[in-house]
């Protein structure tokens, strides 16, 4: 079997290889994929966290032949970046590198981790989050609030709707698929916006019926979504209103409880 991680901050997954396909979702740093083909100067790969497949450039990642051994997950031995942008260090290379967040630090070592025979060191453990229940979502938001909504993003330098929402999830514990179709299959229905708690995830449609749109419930009335940008608006059994644009921009669909 092989296995496969990039020492880049992220690098993106595409549809098809080749630099003009779509980015579907992006590889971050610290995570690890298995290699299923390749192609070229390209590789077909599925994340190992979410099962996510597609195709990465071969020149931004390192491989590794391995028998057997734990993927890095939701176990006691992970840390996940939730500030923007963190520096660390790469002993190994003699240099600095940036990562965003959602990507993966190994904690076992503390504030060292040796990964892909590179030795990495933390310049600061602050910002970084081991996942469980006790997570505060708003907190969490609050620090990349205004981040730019890009399409396929899932890190600290810009998100998608259901890629903020796979991460804040992922920071609470809770394991969920890439897409916002996927995520919509998961949990039990809240039927009455009087019954939803913090954690919940609403999802919207578009006039076909289609789920489009996915954010994060918090508490008071408000959600935590990625629309023109990450943002927290207020939510009701309508949909999201914007208070930057002064309207009602999503319309509800249906509320899950993860």
């Amino acid at each position: 079997m092989t296995k496969g991680t990039t020492f880049h901050a992220f690098i993106p997954v595409r549809f098809e290889p080749g630099n003009t396909s779509v980015m579907i979702s992006q590889l971050l740093f610290g995570e690890e994929f298995t290699l299923r083909e390749r192609s070229g100067n390209w590789l077909s790969i599925s994340l190992d966290f979410d099962g996510t497949e597609g195709w990465v450039a071969k020149e931004f990642v390192e491989l590794r032949e391995l028998e057997n051994e734990k993927k890095m997950g939701l176990s006691g031995t992970v840390c996940l970046a939730s500030l923007p942008s963190s520096t660390i260090l790469d002993l190994t290379m003699g240099q600095q590198r940036i990562i965003p967040a959602g990507a993966v630090w190994n904690s076992e070592r503390n504030n060292s981790m040796l990964w892909y025979g590179h030795n990495f060191e933390l310049l600061s453990s602050e910002g970084f989050i081991k996942p469980g229940a006790n997570t505060n979502p708003r907190e969490v938001g609050k620090r990349i609030v205004s981040l730019p909504h890009i399409p396929g993003g899932r890190s600290g330098f810009g998100f998608d709707g259901p890629g903020l929402v796979q991460l804040i999830c992922r920071m609470m514990g809770k394991n969920i698929p890439r897409y916002c179709q996927q995520q919509a299959e998961l949990g039990s229905t809240i039927n009455f916006m009087t019954e939803v708690k913090e954690g919940d995830l609403a999802f919207f449609d578009n006039e076909e019926s289609e789920i489009i749109h996915v954010g994060i419930i918090l508490d008071d009335g408000n959600i935590l979504h990625s629309g023109t940008c990450v943002s927290i608006d207020l939510l009701d059994h309508h949909g999201i209103y914007s208070n930057e644009q002064k309207k009602y921009t999503h319309k509800l669909r249906v509320i899950k409880r993860i």
